[in-house]
């Protein structure tokens, strides 16, 4: 009896030094578990809002069903903001003797987005009574960020990849817009960020086991792709839109830490290494459009929702949830012939 229970004991000692080993291993030693986990926080906790603003609501505002077959198209200029929070990190140090929970400052604003989509008419689809099924429009997007200015201070933001990055989708139509008629169609699309590089700096004085230091997400990839089920109609000057779908987010990034404890201690860095999440949301939009002679000016609500991600160790704001519920609005401006 008294072997089988030094047996039992063993075998827990080495599954418990065997999660500590892994945890250690992929965070580093006790020293840099805390900075690691706190980026990585960070991390998951900027993404989902980030991706969210990236896949907004309709792929063509303003447009439920398909164009109408070849020699018709559409060019819309769209901005999208997400009701988010932004945490301050130069007030939070981080600590020298493992992980431990750490309250961030999160200001709630908005994130916005700005994008070029454009639709062209493939095929026309078959006739069905007073309107047609089965059109097939291809779909295009374009995101573009602004260079940001050289700035110093807690937050530096970078775009080695360029400011454009290029998207494509399909669409295909359910049923064609009619007087009678809504349009309907069910569309693919996939939106991608321009590659951006982001460092942040704790100033906190080193003191004891917190330290000050910098933490650095390189080559940041956030990628998406959604369906959706849209509708529309137009009623003279004015018309109403609709759809719901699914969003997949897929980001990753290079990350790498640097902690300044108190001197004449070294310096202690951890990295680079590769740190990545996804999420499959539902999302559930509608809108105004307000039809000119040349174009329409189109407003949506909307909200992203569900999707999990790995509890938060640190709050942000109060709140450990990264993938709490998201609504955010979309303005823009579409043409088309």
């Amino acid at each position: 009896m008294r072997v089988r229970h030094a047996m039992m004991a063993a075998g827990v000692a080495v599954v418990a030094w065997s999660a500590a080993a892994q945890a250690q291993q992929g965070c580093g030693t006790s020293t840099t578990a805390d900075a690691c986990q706190k980026t990585q926080d960070i991390f998951n906790f900027l993404t989902p809002q980030i991706s969210t603003a990236l896949a907004g609501g309709s792929t063509t505002l303003g447009q439920g069903g398909v164009l109408g077959g070849f020699g018709h198209f559409a060019v819309a200029l769209r901005a999208t903001a997400v009701r988010g929070a932004f945490p301050t990190v130069s007030n939070v140090g981080f600590s020298t003797t493992g992980a431990k929970p750490g309250a961030y400052e999160a200001k709630d604003q908005f994130v916005p987005m700005a994008s070029i989509d454009g639709a062209i008419g493939i095929f026309k689809g078959f006739p069905l009574g007073v309107t047609r099924a089965g059109g097939v429009d291809v779909l295009l997007t374009a995101t573009y960020l602004p260079t940001p200015s050289v700035t110093t201070g807690e937050t530096q933001i970078t775009l080695p990849g360029g400011n454009t990055k290029f998207g494509a989708g399909v669409r295909v139509g359910l049923l064609q817009e009619s007087i009678l008629v809504p349009g309907v169609s069910v569309s693919w699309v996939q939106r991608d960020l321009p590659t951006i590089s982001v460092s942040g700096t704790s100033t906190v004085t080193a003191s004891g086991a917190t330290a000050p230091g910098v933490f650095t997400l390189s080559d940041l990839s956030i990628k998406t792709s959604s369906w959706r089920l849209s509708a529309s109609k137009t009623f003279l000057i004015f018309g109403l839109e609709g759809g719901f779908g699914q969003d997949k987010y897929e980001n990753s990034a290079g990350m790498h830490v640097l902690l300044n404890p108190t001197l004449p201690a070294p310096a202690i860095s951890f990295g680079p290494t590769t740190i990545s999440n996804s999420m499959t949301r539902t999302n559930i939009y509608g809108g105004l459009t307000i039809n000119f002679f040349i174009g329409k000016l189109v407003g949506e609500v909307g909200q992203a929702s569900g999707g999990t991600l790995p509890t938060l160790t640190n709050a942000f704001g109060g709140s450990t949830d990264a993938a709490k519920s998201r609504g955010y609005f979309t303005v823009g401006l579409r043409t088309g012939f």
